[in-house]
């Protein structure tokens, strides 16, 4: 009976145990009191106005009191602190692991780690204390939102708990691009112009980067950081457009000077210069500095670095807003920078031989998902989330006081006010795809060279596409560059629709299977497509003519026709459009307007099957090629037109093959087309959600390596590094792999 007796209490005191690790009552014990309703000075921050968090990254949480009055600090007798996980459970039982970060003290003998509730802090003493600070390392990557909630006990019986001051919300930093800039403001309304010191960190290492990172650590390093606070109608670089001589310039050479000529030939446009002195091994992970001024007409900045060796690869920002919609600039601001390809040179890794891009490419993003050759240093079969290049600290030193009167912004205005616009002329085109315009003229045309008329647009373009299509000149063929032959065109599809209109299609594909499509697709159609109707159809339910069905639905363009689903045999080609239509009627669109399929009849036949047969068109191989089915720009019109937006994708599959990850849907901005007025559409475009792949295996790795030689030969910061491998390579999740400390190296001489 004892020893049961012993065993009971023992399994009560477990599930007691058990329960505190997942719930933890944050109510003080001792009060029986309800909490105080009344407005208090107690809040929780990250040291730095930290906004989002970086996974692995340590931090200091502070929970302190406002002064209300110059003389008068409050303060506060005891305390708890703890961090939730938004949207799973705080303790993940696979991994044996908190998934909300952990607690660190710093050292404050005020502070302790709760013994009654898991990774919580508490006071070690009643004292009045008017702040505390602890360290909090973030959790890994995929662990999502997490929620800092306190418990102040002012005095006796006074104490507050649950509202926002006393709620910090901090969400794991995305690998969106940061210049994406959907907040920038058209028109800054600060009066003060401010001066703020930019600070570039590099963060390329063998350790961050391994894959293919350059041997030879001595040529590492990133060119000096140039750029510019400007206007919002400029820019001196921008994504999908065709990079600049001066841009070229510092990917072929390293040196700016050319970059800095066209930065000067637009002093119109820009109030400061940037730059900043370039860093190089051992310091390729230091930081330079640079300062710079904006002003309510120059509240952007842009800057770029190159990496060498690569073949154009380069990090930066472009169009970052400074300005904030309350007249006020921002006070600091930190961005994660990742490598984008100027479309220079086609090399793939960091020791590519000089391949000159002919024609040169535009401006692109490089990611692991868009990133499909092995040969990649981003190259990532699982998807995983890349780290950053570089990061970009920008903190406000001081502001300029200046006059700003809104008598003087409306004379302004009036003075740049401007017509109706006139009608749309004739299409530039007999046939196919051309464009159009409009314009405008100023009320005041003596008026119009003034520096803040400029911003005003005085014409305005639009798409436009005259039926029939233009045939495809035979030329076409004599006049691409070799590298992009390619082969006929395989015979056309059979009709979409089985009554009605549909469409067919044929294709062709590149010879030189080095070469990427997008070098070749300036030159030539890899598709085309033309209108077929097969028979009129009648108003039966299986056989409705899909063009009267979707009449009524606003819908996008149609996508390019994707892959065949089949590498051999009768496979299915399909492509896609949305509905854009916000108002409801969206709905009421059948399935059938967003998808069209047709049979592939370019696969060879299965080895396997050789019965199976290609199902063409009876007459296709007569058919003739009159035309090509080519989408027209949208409308590019002026800020008066409202933003639409299409309908969310759907989630894509995790990105995580074990363990937390994530997967998000996109949606579009489908109105306005012009860039500079979507940038003022401050609109969500990507929707990303925490997901879990299947339970990773435990982490199981080599020996660790020998410690490698000081880092510096003289210095306070020397240090050596060792590293060790998972036993699968294939384990990507395995993170543990690199190990540090300082060693003692002799101080430097000085001159």
């Amino acid at each position: 009976m004892i020893i049961r007796s012993i065993f009971f209490v023992a399994f009560v005191l477990y599930l007691s145990i058990s329960s505190a690790i997942k719930v933890c009552d944050r109510k003080p014990t001792s009060l029986t009191t309800p909490k105080s309703t009344n407005p208090h000075t107690f809040r929780v921050l990250f040291k730095g106005n930290v906004e989002f968090y970086t996974p692995g990254t340590t931090y200091t949480v502070l929970l302190q009191g406002v002064k209300t009055v110059p003389t008068v600090t409050p303060s506060f007798t005891s305390f708890i602190l703890m961090v939730e996980s938004e949207e799973s459970q705080n303790y993940d039982d696979e991994s044996n692991d908190f998934v909300t970060g952990k607690f660190q003290l710093t050292g404050d003998v005020r502070t302790k780690i709760s013994e009654v509730c898991p990774n919580t802090v508490t006071q070690t003493s009643l004292i009045p204390k008017s702040e505390i600070q602890v360290f909090w390392t973030a959790p890994s990557s995929g662990s999502g939102c997490v929620i800092f909630r306190a418990t102040v006990v002012e005095y006796r019986d006074i104490w507050y708990m649950d509202d926002d001051q006393l709620n910090k919300r901090i969400c794991e930093e995305s690998n969106e691009s940061n210049d994406d800039n959907a907040n920038v403001v058209y028109e800054c309304c600060a009066c003060h112009e401010a001066k703020f010191e930019l600070t570039f960190e590099g963060l390329w290492s063998r350790h961050t980067h391994p894959k293919d990172y350059p041997d030879d650590n001595w040529q590492t390093r990133f060119s000096d950081v140039i750029g510019a606070s400007h206007t919002i109608d400029y820019r001196f670089w921008e994504q999908d457009q065709v990079a600049s001589d001066g841009m070229n310039n510092i990917a072929l050479s390293g040196t700016t000077s050319t970059l800095e000529s066209e930065l000067k030939s637009k002093s119109d446009k820009i109030r400061t210069i940037i730059k900043a002195r370039g860093i190089s091994y051992p310091n390729v992970t230091g930081k330079t500095f640079a300062v710079f001024r904006v002003d309510k007409d120059h509240h952007l900045i842009s800057v770029v670095s190159f990496m060498y060796p690569s073949p154009d690869w380069f990090v930066g920002i472009s169009g970052l807003e400074l300005c904030l919609p309350n007249c006020n600039w921002i006070t600091n601001k930190t961005i994660n920078l990742y490598p984008w390809d100027a479309g220079i040179d086609s090399g793939v890794t960091y020791n590519s031989s000089d391949m000159p891009q002919v024609p040169i490419m535009n401006i692109e993003r490089l990611w692991p998902l868009n990133t499909n050759d092995v040969r990649s240093p981003f190259y990532d079969q699982s998807g995983a989330q890349m780290k950053p290049i570089a990061k970009l600290h920008l903190m406000r030193q001081r502001l300029y006081e200046k006059s700003c009167s809104e008598e003087e912004t409306k004379t302004e205005s009036s003075v740049c006010d401007a017509g109706p616009w006139s009608n749309w002329d004739e299409c530039s085109v007999t046939c196919g795809k051309g464009y159009s315009n409009r314009y405008r003229q100023y009320k005041n045309p003596e008026d119009a060279h003034k520096p803040h008329c400029s911003k005003r647009s005085m014409i305005q373009r639009k798409g436009c596409y005259v039926l029939p299509s233009c045939p495809i000149e035979i030329e076409e063929i004599d006049t691409i560059d070799p590298k992009c032959d390619v082969t006929a065109f395989g015979q056309w599809s059979d009709c979409s629709a089985e009554c009605g209109t549909g469409v067919m299609a044929r294709f062709r594909t590149i010879l030189n299977e080095e070469v990427t499509p997008k070098y070749c697709l300036g030159r030539m159609f890899l598709q085309q497509t033309v209108p077929c109707e097969s028979k009129p159809c009648q108003d039966e339910r299986d056989n409705v003519d899909l063009n009267a069905l979707c009449s009524n639905c606003s819908l996008t363009k149609w996508s390019l026709w994707s892959p065949c689903n089949m590498k051999c045999g009768i496979g299915q080609r399909e492509r896609h459009r949305m509905n854009f239509d916000r108002t409801g009627m969206a709905e009421n669109c059948d399935p059938r307007c967003y998808t069209q399929s047709i049979n592939c009849t370019d696969n060879p036949p299965c080895e396997n099957n050789m019965r199976m047969e290609s199902t063409t068109s009876p007459s296709s191989e007569n058919t003739p090629v009159t035309s090509v089915t080519i989408n027209p720009d949208d409308i590019s019109d002026d800020s008066t037109e409202k933003c639409v937006l299409s309908n969310w994708s759907k989630f894509s599959s995790c990105n995580a093959i074990c363990g937390p990850g994530f997967k998000e849907r996109t949606r579009i901005i489908l109105s306005p087309t012009d860039p500079l007025e979507q940038k003022k559409c401050r609109k969500k475009l990507v929707d990303r959600r925490n997901c879990r792949g299947r339970q990773c295996s435990r982490c199981n790795y080599s020996p660790w390596s020998e410690w490698s030689l000081c880092s510096a030969l003289c210095g306070m910061n020397a240090v050596q590094q060792r590293t060790r491998v998972p036993e699968n390579v294939a384990w990507t999740w395995c993170k543990d792999r690199l190990e540090q400390r300082i060693c003692s190296a002799l101080a430097c001489k000085t001159d």
